[in-house]
């Protein structure tokens, strides 16, 4: 498994077997749900055409699935704010979280139009506010907020985490009302976008980084550019 980053990440053999168990259980369940559809709907509705219904109920079921077991995962494990160690057991959650987000939302990918993508988000437990725009891509989306009306780029990153010198850190991210991130640019743990403020594209926020409210910043690491306030420079 991979940073986002680029950075690897230390995978154990309890990572490979715990997954395993999920993904099974996952699959399972979807052709299972897909099962009872063909025979109670689907085949009597559709005829020969069924097998395609099935396997929309399959993915469905699987992406819904993912997302409760998600859940549970965040739950149980106290998968929260913090930095932890390799061989930590928040870690090895924190993996098998991230397993069924990215295999969740791979399933629910045919069903996920642009402006289904903020709706993925809250089944995984983001926090996402009306009317936003969601092009990028949210890591550890459990431990982001975005507020009303704020735009998240295509080809954007959000993370919650950083591996750094051995160890995860995780920290919430906040794109608060109205702001904006640019397309291709990388938003780092801990980092707090103000209201209507505007993350250029491209640009790389450094953790930590708090934005001002209504300023314009960009580069990488990302610096404040100017005001985007009426009247300032």
């Amino acid at each position: 498994m991979d940073h986002p980053g680029g950075w690897n990440v230390k995978t154990q053999w309890l990572d490979y077997v715990l997954s395993t168990v999920l993904l099974t259980v996952l699959s399972a369940l979807a052709l299972g749900l897909a099962g009872l559809g063909s025979f109670w709907l689907t085949r009597p509705l559709l005829g020969p055409y069924f097998p395609i219904a099935d396997l929309a109920l399959a993915l469905l079921g699987f992406g819904l699935g993912a997302a409760l077991a998600g859940h549970i995962v965040i739950r149980r494990s106290g998968l929260g704010p913090g930095d932890y160690a390799m061989d930590s057991p928040v870690f090895t959650a924190w993996k098998l979280y991230t397993v069924s987000y990215e295999f969740g939302c791979s399933a629910l990918r045919p069903f996920t139009s642009m402006f289904a993508r903020p709706l993925v988000a809250k089944l995984f437990g983001a926090t996402v506010g009306r009317d936003i725009a969601l092009g990028g891509t949210l890591v550890d989306a459990h431990l982001i907020r975005i507020g009303d009306e704020a735009i998240i780029g295509q080809g954007s990153v959000v993370t919650a985490h950083a591996i750094v010198s051995g160890r995860i850190i995780l920290k919430p991210v906040e794109i608060r009302r109205g702001a904006t991130v640019g397309v291709n640019a990388v938003v780092m743990p801990g980092v707090i976008v103000g209201e209507r403020a505007i993350v250029a594209g491209g640009s790389v926020v450094a953790m930590d980084t708090v934005i001002p409210p209504d300023e314009l910043w960009g580069g990488a690491p990302a610096r404040r550019i100017k005001s985007l306030a009426s009247g300032s420079a």
